[in-house]
């Protein structure tokens, strides 16, 4: 075999291995756009809500913006965030001049968007972040959330646990942590997002009316100042 016809053998099978692992995502369904922060336990960050300006502050800051610059629902808590993108058309001409819909080209390039954002309002950084990306059917975003909300809740008990002496807390069950959280005064501290926070549209949404199909958007210290109806919100 001359070395032009070994090249190009060596040529598809790249080709061929690029496209396998790197997804074409749809237009035509919602996209998740998950990113968790890289050795956040590791720098020993405060994950739970402190003061202005700290990692919990500037993730509420993050969601905010890209909510609202994309029109999209966000939930989070402690080191990671998901962004359930409706309309993925838009999106994709707003971060792609070719208009490429792979997963490898969304995930490189909203992840140094993403970057570049947090670290400008996050001042104790630099934070670096995993991040992928996948559709989901229309009809299972709603479920999505709810998962999302039920493994925060796992993580922020954890962590309070932690923060309060107990050992190995991410291994107890979840309805004994709840019962030994509510066991301590400051337990009222995280109860406003021990479910995660949700951002819609820019604004600041209560996470259990929104499963019930209830819009209640709420200021920053929690405080609701509007009910509406999630149908005619989004």
């Amino acid at each position: 075999m001359d070395n032009k016809s070994l090249e190009g053998k060596w040529f598809n099978y790249f080709c061929n291995m690029r496209h396998k692992y790197n997804m074409r995502i749809s237009a035509k369904k919602p996209l998740v756009i998950f990113l968790d922060a890289k050795d956040s336990s590791k720098y020993k960050r405060n994950l739970m809500k402190g003061y202005e300006n700290d990692f919990f502050d500037c993730m509420c800051k993050t969601a905010k913006y890209f909510t609202q610059k994309y029109n999209c629902v966000s939930i989070w808590g402690t080191d990671e965030i998901s962004f359930i993108i409706d309309d993925v058309d838009t999106f994709i001409d707003s971060i792609n001049n070719d208009k490429t819909f792979r997963s490898h080209d969304v995930v490189s390039v909203f992840s140094q968007y993403f970057f570049e954002y947090f670290n400008s309002v996050y001042k104790s950084g630099p934070v670096y972040w995993h991040c992928k990306c996948f559709n989901i059917s229309p009809e299972k975003k709603m479920s999505y959330i709810k998962f999302k909300s039920h493994g925060l809740l796992k993580g922020i008990t954890s962590n309070f646990l932690k923060q309060n002496g107990v050992k190995n807390a991410a291994r107890i069950r979840l309805d004994e942590k709840l019962k030994m959280c509510e066991e301590y005064e400051n337990f009222s501290s995280i109860s406003d997002y021990k479910y995660g926070v949700l951002y819609l549209n820019g604004q600041k949404i209560d996470v259990n009316d929104y499963f019930d199909g209830k819009i209640t958007v709420l200021d920053e210290t929690n405080n609701s100042y509007e009910v509406l109806d999630l149908m005619d919100f989004e």
